[in-house]
């Protein structure tokens, strides 16, 4: 007897329609909130705003500039991730280990703890320009790259190579030898080999890569906002946060949003097709994989990767190690001179705290309260969502799936926005604000979750499922004893990852709601009062949940963008 998929015949449960409810209510309703200020600025219908914004000389300004750092973040991302790709795929040699995690790191960091470090790391009295003066007695610091493009992009680099070198280093390690094999016994040589054979292949990864990096680039925030240093270095998402929070300009921000809403979906819609490419190229690149020693480098070749491990150790390691340094010292002098001290973590586990501790433990309780509810939330919907669209057959099941997606395209600076707006008609929210940040939080975790969720899904045969439901088993019976044993791993990785990234989240919060402080939002505070000291101890904390979090995400096998 034949039996089609499991639960492909089957209707979906009730259940699932409050999972919908739950993103029409908590996502595009505030998007929606958002793009009707743009057209419905006094609430009738009147385009005349939107069309003075797009058409504004200033506005052009930002677009231009704002596609000008994502195309050159972009393209130095993948500076940095195209030799670690190489690496990985071609080498084997002491270290390999070390390049692979190190390039993980900046992927699960907060863009507050990536702006912190830069500042203690790259800044005029930082780490590394502290180093570089006392080795070569210089009275003036050499290095000057805060507030400058050179900073934004140098970040960005930072946070959104690991995206090139996974992606890459996934596409090359599954191409077959043997056309290069082919082309050396021809004697091709080896520069020839790579732009005629490996480049071609390897375009649908790169291009997916760049299309991925240039997104988060194009939306990015709090580095923006924070390395910028001022109104020349304004982006898109800068400019909406300074006239909704600013200059109280709500249908302008509308209308800059729905421009920032069109170009990013259109982005989003580029890297999906071409996602798409480089899955059919990895089915095609059915031959057998590389061995991990194919190759053995030679002396020179031995120099060169040890010269791409300190880059990357001083680009990656070097800022959070600047901030951990930081963390355990003190001024003792006017003149700056610094002392090692545990006051700032004292301060937060002693009774009677300090200045710092009265600032620092409410924005830990607010953190780890808002990241356990908007994790456990992102599993129960991500969970949902993924089961609903892999174990159904469902009429419209590409477009329900397209639409649970959709937060990866849209700025959680959008989203502030928007759940800001909807605040705004409500009379009181006294405490029901935290859980808005919860709601918010949730929405911007859960599509990770749902990949997560989903890729497992997958791997579990039907055949199991159909014998189960052969033997008498009801379909919630199965998922208790079949299926639910097996995903429970990916989800326990799922619910860290989502309570890393509600954890280290601050661009709706701050949009939102800035009263209600969390990590993020007192790091950025210390920083503008130059308290990064203290900043430093949080961002610290921050650090080992983050890598905590990631490790357990890596370790279950479930890092696919």
């Amino acid at each position: 007897m034949h039996l089609p998929s499991a639960r492909s015949w089957e209707r979906p449960h009730p259940a699932f329609l409050t999972l919908l409810l739950f993103l029409a209510l908590f996502f595009y309703l505030p998007i929606g909130s958002v793009l009707l200020k743009g057209f419905f600025p006094k609430g009738s219908f009147d385009p005349s705003v939107f069309i003075d914004t797009v058409t504004s000389p200033y506005t052009l300004r930002i677009l231009w500039f704002t596609f000008f750092q994502a195309i050159l973040s972009t393209l130095f991302s993948l500076m940095l991730g195209l030799p670690g790709a190489y690496l990985l795929s071609m080498y084997s040699f002491p270290g390999r280990k070390l390049v692979r995690a190190a390039s993980g790191v900046p992927f699960v960091l907060p863009p507050i703890l990536v702006v912190l470090g830069f500042v203690i790391f790259f800044g005029n009295s930082g780490l590394l320009n502290s180093i570089l003066m006392r080795l070569f007695d210089l009275s003036e610091p050499p290095l000057r790259v805060l507030y400058s493009l050179k900073a934004i992009i140098l970040a960005h680099g930072f946070y959104n190579f690991p995206i090139a070198l996974r992606l890459i280093a996934s596409l090359w390690q599954q191409l077959p030898p043997s056309q290069e094999w082919a082309a050396q016994t021809l004697g091709a040589p080896r520069r020839r080999l790579f732009f005629t054979i490996i480049l071609p292949q390897l375009m649908p990864a790169i291009l997916a890569a760049s299309a991925l990096i240039f997104m988060f680039c194009f939306t990015s925030f709090a580095i923006i906002l924070v390395l910028g240093g001022g109104p020349q270095f304004t982006t898109v998402e800068v400019e909406i946060y300074r006239l909704a929070k600013t200059s109280f300009d709500i249908p302008a921000a509308g209308a800059l949003s729905i421009i920032a809403l069109v170009l990013t979906l259109g982005i989003m819609g580029i890297y999906v097709k071409l996602q798409n490419k480089m899955a059919f190229h990895q089915e095609l690149s059915s031959g057998p994989v590389r061995p991990r020693s194919y190759n053995r480098p030679s002396k020179t070749g031995f120099i060169g990767i040890a010269v791409y491990i300190a880059a990357m150790l001083m680009i990656v390691a070097g800022p959070l190690v600047a901030v951990v340094v930081r963390s355990l010292q003190k001024p003792v002098t006017r003149a700056g001179e610094l002392s090692f001290t545990l006051e700032w973590y004292q301060q937060l586990f002693s009774s009677g705290a300090g200045q710092f501790g009265r600032i620092a433990l409410p924005a830990i309780r607010n953190s780890v309260l808002i990241g356990i509810l908007a994790a456990a939330a992102a599993v129960v919907v991500g969970t949902a969502l993924s089961y609903l669209t892999v174990r159904y057959r469902l009429k419209f099941g590409r477009l329900i799936d397209t639409l649970s997606m959709a937060p990866l395209a849209i700025s959680s600076v959008i989203l502030g926005l928007g759940y800001f707006l909807i605040s705004r008609t409500i009379p009181d929210l006294g405490r029901a604000r935290i859980f808005m940040i919860v709601a918010a939080h949730a929405v911007i975790a859960y599509p990770f979750v749902a990949r997560t969720v989903s890729s497992v899904l997958k791997k579990i045969p039907p055949s199991q499922l159909q014998a189960a439901m052969l033997l008498g088993a009801s379909p919630g019976k199965v998922f208790r004893t079949v299926e639910f044993p097996v995903m429970l791993p990916a989800l326990a990785a799922a619910a860290a990852f989502a309570f890393a990234i509600s954890l280290g989240e601050i661009n709706a919060t701050l949009v939102f709601s800035s009263s209600t402080v969390t990590i993020p939002l007192a790091i950025y505070r210390m920083i503008g009062s130059y308290n990064f000291f203290g900043a430093c101890a949080l961002g610290t904390i921050l650090v080992a949940v983050c890598a905590l979090a990631f490790t357990l995400f890596d370790v279950s096998g479930n890092t696919e963008i």
